[in-house]
């Protein structure tokens, strides 16, 4: 039978763990970085239901949280502002505020949802950082080839430590992309200092050749595939952190189908 969870038992847990995190964040040295390809809200149920991955991301209540596959004016996902939306969700699942940054990788001509009043644009694709609070600090991004970019926010609440989110291009044909994308990705890492948190979905295996030059600047804590039998998303790390753990987590039993056909990752640092 499928396990379906109502707002009320979303919130109690919430508000459980937010208790717990609160009393462990008395410790200001810790911190909890997610990651978490939404797929635009597109589960195991192969039906848009952004909510999945508010409930997701409120269960974990992570100091920050990277997003990649978020939208804006869409027509197939219900011309969604889904960072706004998912801001808003979290507020009402949490009891607290959640501040949010997007920046688009692409976007197509099509104004279907601005025309019909259920959007104030184009239709776009990119990234997100969410975390607890009003602000969120600095923003800066940079663009990488094969319309991709890397979004990166100094963390008020980690001492403005840099946290980067990307997606890299995905297919097998699309290795060399991906070479190129990293190599200007690190360069760009380097400039923001010698402490620093590289996240996102890479769309390559940890043995993969392209993989070697970010092992080579970041350290990588491993976890459980994250894509089907493949780990693909990642939290590395470099400089002055210490990982305390590193999960990937499976999603499914908490709705009897997964929230994305990708499994956020989190990771929990001493600073």
């Amino acid at each position: 039978m499928r396990m379906l969870i109502s707002s009320a038992v979303v919130l109690v847990v919430a508000a459980a763990i937010l208790s717990t995190h609160r009393a462990i964040g008395a410790d200001a040295r810790t911190l909890r970085v997610m990651t978490f390809n939404v797929q635009h809200g597109i589960g195991g149920s192969h039906k848009y239901d952004l909510q999945r991955a508010i409930d997701v991301i409120a269960k974990i209540q992570p100091d920050i949280v990277g997003l990649q596959e978020v939208t804006r004016n869409h027509p197939y996902y219900n011309c969604d502002d889904q960072p706004a939306k998912i801001a808003a969700g979290l507020r009402s699942a949490t009891g607290r505020a959640w501040a949010v940054a997007y920046e688009q990788e692409w976007f197509t001509p099509n104004v279907e949802c601005r025309d019909s009043g259920r959007g104030d644009g184009k239709e776009t694709e990119g990234l997100a950082f969410l975390a607890p609070g009003d602000t969120l600090g600095p923003t800066t991004t940079t663009p990488l080839p094969v319309s991709r970019i890397a979004l990166a926010v100094k963390l008020p609440s980690a001492g403005g430590l840099p946290i980067a989110v990307t997606h890299l291009a995905s297919g097998k044909q699309n290795g060399d992309a991906r070479r190129k994308e990293i190599d200007v990705l690190l360069r760009w890492m380097e400039k923001l200092g010698p402490t620093s948190i590289l996240l996102g979905d890479f769309n390559a295996k940890p043995e993969d050749e392209v993989m070697k030059p970010v092992f080579a600047l970041f350290r990588d804590g491993g976890q459980a595939p994250t894509h089907g039998d493949s780990r693909i998303d990642y939290v590395l790390y470099r400089g002055g952190l210490t990982l305390q753990k590193v999960e990937a987590v499976d999603t499914a039993p908490l709705f009897g189908t997964a929230a994305s056909d990708h499994k956020p990752v989190v990771a929990t640092f001493n600073r």
